[in-house]
């Protein structure tokens, strides 16, 4: 039994480590896009919409990936997500060089976009299938932290590449890096579908059946909880915190190190999420010890709400700090538990779907979270801003109660 584990552990380091490589890409572009962007001419109108184009269509895709892992399995889209991801920085080293250098900045953010559909949920969903209930925490926490860190990590990648290279040999030491992460996809990540049954071959009948399966997923239940609570932690954090938070530095005049509002918000970003990942690993550890899944998720709520009001108030950048790295305690502490969950109320012949409409609601918030973010912050200032987001974490409560009482319901 504990061979299993370790060889079980193994295989979700080596998991983890493919969906650090798939977000080195996806990080990359945002330290260089922009500055190149305007120097060949494109409008910064232009460029936000180039870089927020991937999530128009990982939300076109997210359904359909649910669909193929199911079917397949995760090895197949993992691989074909990393093959795209690899095309799509490509995409960006030829817009260096094209006459028409906005179409291919978007025609890469649109594949990058297919890619990351097929990488995030393949991974989520290769994290349930290869733990059962006493290890799922900790697969969970592992798969949830290279994904957290690929993006921060592409920044930092990109921005030292670019500064002592050059824009065009960062897209292409990403696009390299890529496709060494989709051949470690095909050797080290599972090929079965977590059902006994082999997969059949396409048909209307078969293809009916899966969406079927969706529309049975989406009937009024538990899941439905675990997806609301889902849009609204990427709604406030993902969302509103990851692209606002530069102005609130600014508006607020903090500084890290005596660093403008760009690199202090940066280092005040990794602060966040650093903390979030150890408390992930942590909580991940206490879900496996036998410690209740919801058992956190109240307590979890109420860090996410103090990190606002305190973020919004804070007269310093220690402060500050202070401030997200509770924010990302509460993050940890609500996104390893709602992941579990999702393995624990589906079959694991259903995990692909249940991923995929887990990702899409997180999207949705994702999108909606900076539009609102920056727009409230430009009209209202960034206190006013901060202390509405508490509220929306507040909101959370009366769904972590509901999951409670789902958990502790007997049978």
């Amino acid at each position: 039994m504990s061979e299993q584990r370790r060889a079980d552990s193994g295989s979700v380091w080596r998991l983890a480590a493919i969906t650090f490589v798939g977000g080195l890409g996806g990080g990359v572009v945002f330290p260089i896009i922009p500055i190149e962007g305007l120097r060949l001419g494109i409008s910064a109108a232009l460029i936000g919409l180039i870089l927020s184009f991937n999530r128009v269509t990982r939300l076109l895709v997210n359904p359909f990936t649910g669909i193929l892992v199911d079917r397949f399995g995760p090895r197949l889209p993992l691989t074909l997500g990393l093959m795209v991801e690899a095309s799509a920085t490509f995409c960006f080293s030829a817009g260096l060089h094209a006459d028409s250098p906005a179409f291919w900045f978007m025609l890469g953010r649109g594949l990058w976009g297919v890619g990351s559909s097929l990488l995030m949920v393949g991974a989520m969903t290769a994290a349930l299938l290869l733990s059962d209930a006493s290890s799922r925490g900790m697969a969970s926490a592992k798969v949830r932290m290279g994904l957290s860190f690929g993006v921060p990590g592409g920044l930092i990648l990109g921005g030292l590449i670019a500064d002592v290279v050059s824009s065009d040999a960062a897209f292409v030491a990403a696009t390299v890096i890529t496709l060494g992460g989709m051949v470690t996809s095909y050797f080290f990540v599972p090929s079965g579908n977590g059902s006994d049954k082999a997969p059949q071959p396409w048909s209307r009948r078969n293809a009916a059946a899966g969406w079927r399966t969706v529309k049975h997923l989406l009937r009024p239940g538990p899941l439905w909880v675990v997806w609301i609570f889902n849009f609204l932690m990427f709604f406030s954090v993902q969302g509103v915190i990851l692209a606002s938070l530069v102005l609130v530095v600014e508006q607020r005049g903090l500084s890290v190190a005596g660093l403008g509002p760009q690199g202090s918000s940066g280092l005040l970003m990794a602060a966040m999420i650093g903390t979030s990942a150890m408390v992930s690993l942590l909580i991940g550890r206490l879900l496996d010890g036998g410690v209740r899944r919801t058992s956190v998720l109240l307590p979890a709520t109420v860090l996410l709400a103090g990190g606002y009001v305190l973020l919004a108030l804070a007269p310093d950048a220690l402060m500050a700090a202070l401030a997200l790295c509770l924010v990302g305690m509460g993050l940890g502490g609500i996104n390893i538990p709602l992941m579990v969950m999702l393995g624990d109320l589906t079959s694991p012949d259903r995990y692909g779907r249940t991923v995929s409409i887990y990702q899409v609601l997180g999207d949705l918030g994702g999108s909606l979270g900076p539009i609102t973010g920056l727009a409230a912050i430009h009209h209202f200032g960034s206190r006013d801003t901060l202390l509405a987001i508490a509220v929306v974490a507040v909101i959370t409560v009366p769904l972590a109660l509901l999951l409670r009482t789902r958990e502790l319901k007997p049978g």
